[in-house]
């Protein structure tokens, strides 16, 4: 009996030391993620082409919130990462709303020509000239594409709402026509609507542009390894030839991406 008395309160102190490691790695793991959590908004602009654009001035989409632009202090102070230096970027009042402008008087696009060279069991690549290059042959290749680029970053003091973010957080605006639609990755609540941007430029009847606005917000933390939930509103469009209008493009947005505590 008394075996038996014994084994029983060794079973309860094993289940309290339990309880207790478990608790204790559950608070530790709590400090960890509270003194790590950072939450951040990004705004990302990409103009792509394969051919040389003059007289260029395009118009795009910014993320708002409350009828505010979330990035009008980082774009009117200059805080923000773009190439190449031709372009200039700001922030400009439309008729459908708010706008980022970039403007360029000439891009110029080069295509350069190259070949794959064995040396050995290693490779490289050399610069060739446009008369050497032959599209037959596959050790050759031409790179006839070049882009402007802006990335803007702005850290956030609170958690961002990334489950539902439509009308508590920015998103690219102007937006109409939103429908609820499947998400393809497993994403649970994606969006579908319909933006605009305006393209004017002089450019060869073949050249093409591609243009890319993508807005973010993301709370990370690390707890083991980082973790991190977000929201990714982006539109793209593909134009061919000289532009000189509005243009209505396809915009959707990604909400619950990624894991939550």
């Amino acid at each position: 009996m008394r075996d038996k008395r014994t084994l029983g309160i060794i079973l309860v102190g094993l289940v309290v030391v339990a309880a207790l490691v478990v608790g204790g790695l559950a608070l530790f793991s709590d400090s960890l993620a509270e003194d790590s959590y950072t939450s951040e908004y990004s705004y990302d602009v990409e103009v792509s082409t394969n051919g040389t654009l003059t007289n260029a001035t395009i118009l795009v989409p910014v993320p708002v919130a409350d009828g505010e632009v979330s990035v009008a202090g980082a774009l009117e102070d200059g805080d923000y990462y773009a190439q190449p230096e031709a372009f200039s970027s700001r922030l400009v009042e439309t008729d459908r709303g708010p706008m980022l402008e970039v403007t360029v008087d000439e891009f110029v696009v080069e295509p350069e020509y190259y070949r794959f060279v064995e040396e050995g069991d290693l490779g490289r690549t050399e610069r060739i000239t446009a008369e050497e290059y032959d599209p037959d042959d596959p050790e050759m290749f031409v790179r006839d594409r070049e882009q402007y680029e802006l990335h803007l970053r702005l850290e956030s003091d609170k958690p961002i709402e990334t489950r539902d973010p439509v009308g508590t957080e920015p998103v690219l605006e102007p937006r109409a026509d939103v429908t609820e639609t499947t998400c393809l990755d497993g994403t649970d609540r994606c969006l579908e609507y319909a933006s605009v941007v305006y393209a004017e430029y002089d450019a060869n009847p073949s050249t093409e542009v591609s243009i890319r606005v993508t807005h973010r917000g993301e709370n990370s933390w690390w707890v083991g390894g980082w973790n991190s939930n977000r929201y990714t509103d982006e539109l793209t469009v593909d134009l061919t030839g000289p532009q000189a209008d509005w243009i209505v493009v396809s915009g959707g947005l990604e909400a619950e991406q990624g894991s939550y505590r």
